[in-house]
């Protein structure tokens, strides 16, 4: 062999070397990568006991307001609790706070973890802490969709059309209501130039879609917004049929209100709640007044219609105040 040969041999052996080299170091990153990719997917089995928050207390907070769940759906609360334990082995606490405002400021400073919010209240947390998600939205059972409508009903005695809701007592659900109050604010009296505080004798927020209902059947006020699934509920469909209301307005259809996550909670985690939650037995989900057939995965985006209307509403405020 030459010496010109035996160089190059030496050339080509060492080139060969580095490539198997390199080759070698391909595959066990390839390998390592797989490895992890499956382990975040099919389980738990790595992560410490306390996965679930990375916050010091390791139970979860569930906030319910006491407007949203009827009477009878509040005892059924702790019945929720305990099934998310037995299917998580994960301490769940719920609780039941007043209004909507106060679980915004909780979820947002991270006192909770875990709220059922309007579509509304939601936006409004999520411009304040943008480490929320909304998870799951409930599907009508009349309908079968997850969606909603708000509709404007009146006293047929005293109002007929729209014509005739001026200087007459008006009744909102609550400034956190998406189809008690944002909906129709904007998409019915905004749409019309028609200003509530200028045009109705009287305007009440009333607090909850029932106790607007209420105040309407009992004649405390001529009218009222709220949802077309709060008066179709087996409560106040007859009282409302003999009361002859008529529908003065009725909206396009809206997703329904969310179940919203604070991503504090680790993704595996807020998978297995909406897997645990959407196999959940109708009697358990349901807490409202409204009877809902389960639950529909949703996202931020399922919410820019009702980002859009916020939007509206902060623009017709404001001006409001510089007109002051």
């Amino acid at each position: 062999m030459t010496h010109h040969q035996w160089k190059s041999s030496c050339y080509s052996s060492q080139k060969i070397r580095v490539l198997l080299v390199i080759l070698l170091t391909i595959i066990t990153f390839c390998t390592g990568c797989s490895q992890q990719r499956n382990q975040d997917l099919n389980g738990s089995s790595s992560l410490p006991p306390n996965y679930a928050l990375n916050q010091k207390s390791q139970k979860i907070t569930i906030a319910v307001i006491s407007n949203q769940a009827s009477a009878n759906k509040l005892d059924q609360l702790p019945n929720l609790a305990k099934y998310l334990e037995s299917n998580l082995s994960h301490q769940f606490e719920i609780k039941v706070y007043p209004d909507y405002e106060t679980v915004v400021e909780l979820l947002v400073n991270e006192k909770v973890q875990i709220a059922y919010l309007t579509s509304f209240s939601y936006i409004k947390a999520k411009e304040k802490n943008p480490n929320l998600e909304p998870i799951l939205a409930p599907i009508s059972k009349k309908t079968g969709r997850p969606w909603h409508t708000s509709i404007i009903i009146a006293n047929a005695n005293k109002i007929k059309s729209i014509q005739d809701l001026n200087n007459k007592r008006f009744g909102f659900v609550s400034k956190s209501s998406t189809t008690g109050y944002l909906i129709p604010a904007i998409e019915f009296f905004l749409a019309r130039e028609i200003n509530p505080e200028q045009v109705f004798q009287e305007v009440k927020f009333l607090g909850s879609h029932e106790q607007a209902i209420t105040a309407l059947i009992s004649g405390k006020v001529d009218a009222v917004a709220t949802s077309l699934e709060s008066i179709e509920g087996e409560k106040f469909a007859q009282q409302l049929q003999s009361l002859m209301y008529a529908k003065i307005w009725e909206s396009s259809p809206s997703p329904t209100d969310p179940i919203v996550v604070s991503t504090t909670i680790q993704p595996i985690l807020v998978n297995g709640i909406k897997k645990v939650l959407l196999d959940a037995p109708k009697e358990i989900i349901s807490i409202s007044g409204v009877e809902i057939s389960g639950y529909t995965i949703v996202d931020d985006l399922n919410y820019e219609r009702i980002r859009k209307m916020q939007q509206q509403l902060e623009e017709i405020n404001q001006n409001q105040n510089n007109s002051i």
